[in-house]
């Protein structure tokens, strides 16, 4: 139904691509449409059939042309916003709004997507090079015909992966940028930032010469445009320092030397424009670093008892799981409900509006870490 759609065979005429377009501006229902597809979107998770678990990417993979094109369009762009307000407003309701559920599964998708295709790409320069060496030549035909049909296969996955990828991704930087609030909430932000560096480390770091085959295109891969865009999301959330903070609590991707390998990349794929805001980005970083490092000293040898049973951190606001009758910090259960309304620890049926504030364990928390601060600076007045 949309005007002058990619896979129509051929293209509509004027006035038929503009009675399409007056659907989409003058339905008495027009306003439905953006959480209709949201809804349409998150529920393909939830179908509860037994379909493989690739086959939602094909079903969700001509919603973005549908989103694309109601994001043009003023009408539909603030139904969005409203959307976005709302998930803002209730990030802790009992049922998770929609949009909030959206977004969740976006990450998730872009997450499995390009993990998915760098992994195949590794693998196809893997046999490329065995190919191109000669390895193959002496190996029995019927063995070369069967790596052939391998190397054959796994190109097919990439390419669907390196598409699919590469709109989840496009999708999540015109949401960054439109409603950055929802993924600097302490519900969304850790995931958020731990993904953008993950694969800015692969795609910038060491390691990006796994990724390079011979003719990318064949395959869809296009990682400068991925880096773009993957900076593109750091400039617009970082200016949030929650979101700074996510960044630099990454200890499995995250290095002072990650935003620098990304300057001297973007210098070479035209993404000049983006180094001064993302020097601010690394700047604010880099210092979140040092005060994370002096925390850390701070609140080192914890009781276990201080600690997310999930995450192994301290826990600010911990709460009690009803059923399990387990402390958790308030934050780590709410991301795991986004995904799976169950207790983590025994599966029982779970919603926020369940969950318990522990005060009093709370309140030790508070008193342990002001006494760490207090003696530190008690030492620090001494050694002056």
């Amino acid at each position: 139904m949309l005007p002058n759609h990619p896979d129509d065979q051929q293209p509509l005429t004027s006035l038929a691509s503009f009675s399409r377009e007056q659907l989409f501006k003058e339905h008495p229902h027009r306003l439905q449409l953006v959480p209709c597809l949201l809804d349409v979107f998150v529920g393909i998770e939830m179908t509860g059939q037994s379909v493989q678990f690739e086959q939602k990417f094909n079903y969700r993979r001509p919603m973005y042309l549908v989103m694309d094109f109601l994001w043009g369009l003023e009408e539909h762009r603030e139904a969005f916003t409203r959307l976005a307000r709302e998930a803002e407003a209730n990030m802790e309701a009992v049922h998770p709004p929609i949009f909030l559920r959206f977004v969740n599964l976006l990450m998730n998708d872009a997450i499995f997507l390009l993990d998915e295709a760098l992994g195949n790409m590794a693998q196809i320069r893997t046999m490329q090079t065995a190919q191109e060496s000669g390895a193959w030549t002496n190996l029995p035909a019927q063995e070369r015909e069967q790596n052939l049909g391998n190397l054959s296969h796994i190109g097919m996955l990439a390419r669907f992966d390196n598409i699919l990828g590469r709109d989840t991704i496009r999708t999540l930087v015109r949401l960054t940028a439109h409603a950055p609030y929802v993924f600097c909430h302490p519900t969304l932000v850790e995931r958020i930032a731990s993904m953008l560096n993950y694969f800015l480390l692969h795609l910038v770091g060491p390691n990006k010469k796994n990724f390079k085959v011979k003719d990318m295109k064949e395959y869809e891969f296009d990682p400068a445009s991925t880096v773009l865009d993957i900076c593109r999301m750091y400039v617009e959330l970082g200016n949030n320092e929650r979101f700074c903070a996510a960044v630099s609590d990454d200890g499995r991707s995250y290095s002072p030397q990650l935003f620098t390998l990304a300057e001297a990349v973007l210098v070479r794929i035209g993404g000049g424009s983006l180094i001064g805001s993302l020097q601010d980005v690394a700047s604010r970083v880099s210092q979140l670093a040092e005060q994370r490092q002096r925390d850390e000293e701070i609140l080192a040898n914890a009781p276990d008892e201080f600690l997310d049973p999930i995450m192994s951190t301290i826990m600010l606001d911990p709460v009690i799981l009803p059923s399990s009758r387990t402390t958790v910090d308030r934050t780590t259960i709410a991301r795991h409900l986004l995904s799976d309304q169950s207790d983590p620890f025994n599966r029982s049926p779970l919603s926020m509006d369940q969950v318990k504030s522990n005060t009093e364990l709370k309140e030790k928390i508070q008193a342990w870490i002001a006494e760490k601060k207090q003696k530190i600076a008690q030492n620090q007045t001494s050694n002056d």
